[in-house]
């Protein structure tokens, strides 16, 4: 069992509170994901980020991970720290569900003649419109962050879950470890 330098306590309120380190691993967890994307154009990827390392969904060769980790993390902080977005980020959901939820609410809540069907469809589709870049910006300042210097990667965990093959990639990061770093 690896321990790293977070605690257990405060990796709970970093999950929650979508702290330093849960954002890193996120960055991270992207651009693992693109660099297997292209050495593996027939699987389709998805990932989940923790503040102790992050889930790669797919099937793949667990000897295939640490080193497209390990070259991704080297290219966010050098030359490719536009590898932290991705346009299949459970953020562009979100955000795009909740413009448009909020939208269609609020067409709701007009009085007559505004609040008709035609007028919650309109809004809703000009809220999906918004949302794509609005879910990048929101990935880009919110949800990612470039991995510091003292994010290291330890190692690659083969997962079965339900009859699928995952991945755990864990990392420490000593700088990102506490509350409000």
């Amino acid at each position: 069992m690896l321990m790293g330098s977070i605690n257990p306590a405060v990796a709970v309120a970093q999950q929650l509170l979508l702290g330093s380190a849960v954002r890193q691993n996120h960055a991270l967890e992207h651009a693992t994901i693109v660099l297997l994307s292209k050495k593996f154009p027939e699987v389709r990827f998805s990932g989940n980020s923790t503040a102790i390392g992050f889930f790669i969904y797919g099937r793949v060769p667990t000897e295939a991970i640490l080193p497209a980790a390990q070259e991704a993390l080297n290219l966010l902080r050098t030359t490719q720290p536009e590898l932290a977005i991705h346009e299949r980020c459970g953020t562009n959901v979100a955000v795009a569900g909740a413009l448009t939820g909020l939208s269609a609410m609020a067409i709701a809540k007009l009085r007559r003649p505004y609040n008709t069907a035609n007028n919650v469809i309109l809004a809703s589709t000009a809220a999906l419109i918004l949302a794509r870049p609005l879910g990048l910006t929101v990935q880009r300042y919110f949800t990612t962050q470039t991995p510091n210097s003292s994010m290291v990667i330890q190692k690659v965990t083969p997962i079965n879950l339900f009859g699928s093959l995952a991945h755990f990639v864990h990392t420490d990061n000593p700088d990102a470890a506490g509350l409000f770093s």
